[in-house]
């Protein structure tokens, strides 16, 4: 069906990431849907998100209104949000003003949990599966025929169908997220809130992750050239000088990195930019953060994830203990990069740790702490607690241990039952207490903070 108007709405996070983070998967949803008239509503941006929604249906009246749901909830067993039940709350405050509306979900957290989701939600008409720029462009010319659509969920005399998996897209080969749809400004105060995406895919095995259920194993990489047209464009265009590569690992390949590092001082543009960004910490060396420091990076996160060997294998990591240790040995004393920030995020108490594994864990970031107050290093290690998910071997290890029983969904009820779907090693539950006791008080400190500044902010 040709020139609908279609409506995207961005998963609501409730506040809890601020500032805002540009709506970047949703964008690169519009670039496919030229055909429509399409705008972008994100509640996040509101102090009354709900309102502002219903304000925007009824000035534009849109045919189809596709909901995005990212993340199902905030991953914190310190202070857990359920972003999964704001998300139904607005399934059904939707439906029950534009019942005529076709409603369509999709995103990761969607496609996570499709069949549950379209089982327990009735309000929703259509389901992407994975991946949806071409899946959702497909839809719209045939939503009386979603069946010769692959990657689709529908529902016919009530019952719930689904058309097939279809190949994951060339996402090296796609247009430009449709930023001209949703104006960069508002996000522009965020370091990190400006995601540009290099790549698709994740070629590790990680045993808590599910990034190759659903982006593949095999990555799909855009061209250095191209990556950096689009940071000249957001530069240019719209004044954005920060932004963080919104990838899974920026370095894997190592290749692909040095090109858009090299492409970005080709261009003479290191010292108007500054850019964060994830990586592996294997083949991580000075000469290579140096490469990063000089193209213009300025925060870099790795996930190790775990330190001790036994912890390292059973998350099937694929690295030593050495090489977590010399990432902080280099960080914490190379003169190059000293005004660069470090994240490394770590799991308290994954499958195979141990009480010694732990305390040397608790030491690692007490070294960081001390490289920071002492070495004025802005180093930060960050320990947290594993969020089962599906497709995963850490959630089979979990219903094979007695932590969580098969029949139970991992889609949480309401904030607390968040709670209860995080790996938690059988043998460490005393240590367990003691650091969730002190996580738990410090956590509530600085959310406090952070919503007072918010309210300040809106």
């Amino acid at each position: 069906m040709l020139n609908m108007k279609i409506l995207l709405v961005q998963s609501y996070l409730k506040g809890d990431v601020f500032p805002p983070v540009y709506p970047l998967g949703i964008s690169y949803i519009a670039s496919f849907l030229t055909k429509h008239e399409v705008r972008i509503y994100d509640p996040n941006l509101s102090l009354n998100p709900i309102d502002d929604l219903i304000k925007e249906i009824n000035g534009f009246s849109p045919q189809i209104i596709g909901i995005s749901l990212r993340n199902i909830d905030n991953q914190s067993r310190k202070n857990p949000l359920n972003y999964y039940g704001d998300f139904q709350h607005l399934l059904r405050t939707i439906k029950k003003r534009c019942p005529s509306t076709h409603i369509v979900a999709g995103g990761t957290g969607f496609s996570m949990f499709a069949q549950e989701i379209m089982n327990t939600n009735p309000e929703i008409d259509y389901g992407v599966y994975l991946e949806g720029e071409e899946t959702l462009s497909e839809l719209t010319d045939n939503l009386d025929h979603p069946d010769k659509v692959k990657g689709v969920y529908y529902r016919k005399n009530g019952v719930v169908y689904y058309t097939g998996t279809r190949t994951l897209p060339q996402f090296e080969k796609f247009p430009a997220p449709g930023r001209d749809i949703v104006n960069p400004i508002p996000y522009i105060n965020g370091e990190a809130a400006i995601g540009i995406q290099t790549q698709r895919g994740c070629p590790l095995k990680c045993a808590y992750c599910n990034y190759p259920a659903l982006n593949g194993n095999l990555l799909r990489s855009r061209p250095p050239a191209n990556v950096v047209d689009e940071i000249e464009n957001l530069l240019h265009s719209y004044g954005i000088q920060q932004f963080m590569f919104a990838d899974s690992l920026f370095n894997k390949p190592l290749e692909h990195a040095i090109g858009i590092c090299k492409e970005i001082m080709k261009r003479n543009l290191q010292d108007e930019i500054k850019w964060m960004c994830w990586l592996d910490v294997r083949g991580v060396t000075k000469d290579f953060l140096h490469l990063l420091k000089n193209a213009g990076c300025s925060g870099i996160s790795f996930s190790p994830d775990g330190l001790s060997t036994s912890s390292l294998i059973s998350l099937r990591k694929g690295i030593k203990e050495r090489d977590v240790w010399n990432i902080l040995k280099i960080i914490t004393t190379d003169p190059v990069i000293k005004d660069t920030k470090f994240i490394i995020t770590m799991f308290i108490n994954s499958p195979g740790e141990t009480y010694f594994g732990m305390i040397k864990m608790l030491f690692y970031k007490f070294l960081s702490l001390a490289a920071k107050k002492i070495l004025k290093r802005n180093v930060n290690v960050q320990i947290g607690w594993i969020r089962l998910e599906p497709d995963t071997e850490i959630y089979r290890v979990a219903m094979k241990q007695g932590i969580i029983s098969p029949g139970k969904s991992l889609l949480p009820a309401n904030a607390n039952d968040v709670k209860t779907l995080f790996y938690l090693n059988p043998s460490l539950q005393f240590l367990d207490r003691i650091v969730l006791a002190m996580a738990s008080v410090t956590e509530s400190i600085k959310g406090k903070i952070k919503h007072t500044l918010i309210r300040r902010a809106l």
